[in-house]
């Protein structure tokens, strides 16, 4: 190399040695100061556009942990008041059958009936007071229009009406009888003194769809009749004790009892004539319902039942049910969102005591249709586009009243389209107004509690007979049972929901950690790696430095050759 003045081709060499050890120097200490090793998009662009899609999962996979809490909370919640509600049901079971008790007097059952009313007020207030952040759980939601709907939680569906005959006809002579009509079935032919007229069979409505198509047997024993037969697939057998009518009058006496076979829903009445001094014994009667014109007691008809309305983010309005010629094929049309819709649904043949669910996932609607004796799709569909129970009188109308939405979905990851769906509660006991409910099992047991139409606990008085008030109570205990098990299956739901929200937050957070590692590996200082880098730095800056120096003196020697 040439000895020169002007260019210092060694000093130039220390200062681009120099500058590169500042820049690594400087780059090692804002890493190490930041504990970030990518501090700006020349750092690692293919690393930063990567990390920044795993911190877009993690913060959604964060948030959607914190919805899952918000979501327990709102479960736990829920489940608090059902448990009160629980405890008021229990109450109420236990109510109905002290009511029972011979030993009470009329005005102790009355202050039974009372409670049970104070109860049954409890358990929809507690319904109307549990909220989550201003969100109803148990009375929220758009809801059926009890009033308007042709479709709805307790809605007989009818092919054939049930009607009851015998093998002679001899009972089926009765239907439409008035009580203490001369007609009917006589039983002074089996040697009874005087005569003894059926005067009408009475059906539980409860229970009478559920008759079609059965049979029941007659056996007597003395003064007791027991009937037999399978109901709901279960075979019963119950005996009642007749009562002998004796007089001692020198006129004719009218004298009326009922044989009440609850366990089946049946009700014989029976009118006995008796002539002075004689005796018309419950024996004679028993057997006559064992003759072959009488036994076996045969029902005809198909029924079935609208079991549960469910709503899931349904807007306010009137849909249509329609189908096409026995076809089987269920259409809903309405408008969602102004725009025209239509869904049709196959439905599939019921047997016996079946239920179906009838999915409109399009319009967030589907119900449950039991059927109490085998029904084809196409009878099925028929029926239901047929219900005309509404105002206006327009047949297969569902009409939804206006509610909040029901259905609460919380984000549960990271992608837009993973969510869990939590569908709140209508528990309410009331058929309209501000207490009306969704739930048959809740409505019914509001109505057996407070109705003032027979059978029921709210028309109840002091004049009323021991078998009224025995038939009321029964009938309230039944749908205390039934509320209770319906109760206790959705605290059961929300128990499991409860239980998945778990699993998933789990989850949830092992992923969020796994790419947080992830993420970690590309974003974050290697304080290891870059601290020796630090040292090398500085002991190169250093390094430089004074070769720099070295490198700016070496032109004074040229100094010496011009002495």
């Amino acid at each position: 190399m040439a000895t020169v003045i002007n260019t210092n081709l060694a000093s130039l060499f220390a200062q681009n040695s120099l500058s590169n050890a500042q820049n690594n120097l400087a780059t090692s200490v804002q890493r190490l100061s930041s504990g970030l090793r990518i501090n700006s998009a020349k750092d690692d662009a293919a690393g930063l556009a990567i990390s920044q899609n795993m911190q877009s999962q993690i913060n959604g996979t964060n948030q959607s942990v914190r919805n899952l809490s918000d979501a327990t909370n709102l479960l736990q919640t829920a489940d608090t008041s059902l448990s009160s509600i629980h405890d008021m049901l229990l109450r109420l079971k236990q109510l109905a059958t002290q009511g029972y008790d011979g030993s009470l007097s009329v005005s102790q059952k009355l202050d039974i009936v009372q409670e049970m009313k104070d109860l049954n007020t409890e358990i929809n207030t507690t319904a109307q007071r549990t909220q989550f952040n201003g969100i109803n759980l148990l009375t929220s939601g758009s809801s059926i229009d009890q009033n308007n709907s042709d479709l709805k939680a307790g809605q007989k569906v009818i092919n054939t009406a049930v009607s009851y005959a015998t093998t002679a006809g001899t009972l089926g002579a009765v239907v439409g009888v008035a009580a203490g009509a001369a007609a009917g079935l006589d039983f002074s032919a089996a040697g009874v003194t005087g005569g003894t007229t059926l005067t009408g069979i009475e059906l539980d409505p409860a229970l009478a769809p559920k008759l079609g198509g059965l049979s029941f047997t007659f056996t007597a024993n003395g003064n007791n009749l027991t009937m037999t037969g399978t109901q709901d697939g279960l075979a019963k057998s119950q005996t009642v004790t007749i009562r002998d009518s004796n007089f001692d009058s020198i006129t004719a006496i009218n004298d009326t009892q009922s044989l009440n076979f609850d366990q089946f829903g049946i009700k014989f009445n029976l009118s006995t004539t008796t002539v002075a001094n004689k005796a018309t014994l419950g024996s004679r009667i028993a057997s006559a319902f064992t003759t072959a014109a009488n036994d076996p007691l045969t029902f005809a008809g198909q029924m079935g039942e609208v079991t549960d309305v469910r709503l899931s983010g349904v807007a306010p309005g009137t849909y249509t049910l329609s189908t096409g010629a026995s076809d089987g094929i269920l259409t809903l049309s309405g408008t969602i969102n102004g725009i025209a819709t239509t869904q049709a649904v196959t439905l599939s043949d019921n047997a016996a005591n079946a239920t179906q669910t009838i999915n409109f996932s399009s319009f967030g609607i589907q119900f449950d249709v039991k059927s109490y004796q085998a029904q084809t799709k196409a009878n099925i569909a028929d029926k239901l586009v047929l219900l005309n129970n509404g105002t206006p009188a327009t047949a297969g109308q569902i009409v939804v009243g206006q509610g909040a939405n029901s259905a609460l979905k919380f984000q549960s990851g990271a992608n837009s389209d993973a969510f869990i769906q939590i569908d709140t509660l209508n528990v309410q006991t009331g058929s309209t107004g501000s207490t009306a409910g969704q739930s048959s099992e809740m409505m019914t047991l509001g109505t057996r509690l407070t109705s003032s139409s027979a059978g029921n606990l709210g028309t109840l008085g002091s004049l009323d007979s021991i078998d009224v008030w025995q038939t009321a109570f029964k009938n309230a205990a039944a749908a205390v049972d039934n509320a209770i098990e319906y109760i206790s299956t959705k605290r059961a739901t929300f128990g499991s929901q409860m239980n998945r929200l778990s699993y998933v937050s789990t989850n949830l957070q092992a992923q969020s950690t796994n790419l947080q590692n992830s993420r970690s590996a590309i974003m974050d200082t290697d304080f290891a790696a870059e601290t020796a880098k630090l040292t090398k730095g500085q002991i190169m800056q250093q390094a430089a430095t004074a070769m720099l120096a070295q490198a700016n003196q070496m032109p004074n020697v040229i100094l010496s050759l011009l002495k």
